[in-house]
């Protein structure tokens, strides 16, 4: 055989070797697409299932119940309000305590860090 034949034929051997690896490789990359896809469908499908617990969850006849069951809390009462100038009354009243060192030396760190 002559050696530009014999290149033809090796030629012709390394373009189907690169052929079968290519079809291979181009497989398994639709293997992995087809899962990916299905992963998605997968994660659609919870998503759709998340959003209708959600909205049942948070139903508000639902939370309503849920409250009066087990918080214990009443609605809130006219009496409970008070005017602005009836808080000071209402507060509990503080003792004056003379400035000592301490409170000196806390007002002076103030904002910044204590180390111990």
């Amino acid at each position: 055989m002559r050696q530009s034949t014999m290149a033809l034929v090796l030629l012709t051997v390394a373009v189907g070797v690169g052929l079968f690896l290519a079809k291979y490789r181009v497989q398994g990359l639709e293997d992995q697409l087809q899962a990916l896809n299905q992963d998605i469908a997968k994660d659609r499908e919870r998503i759709q299932v998340l959003r209708a617990e959600w909205s049942h969850f948070n139903e508000p006849d639902r939370l309503r119940a849920l409250a009066g069951r087990h918080l214990d809390m009443m609605p809130v009462q006219s009496e409970q309000f008070i005017e602005r100038a009836q808080v000071e009354n209402k507060l509990p009243k503080r003792s004056k305590v003379s400035t000592s060192r301490v409170d000196v030396d806390n007002k002076n760190r103030a904002g910044k860090e204590v180390q111990p």
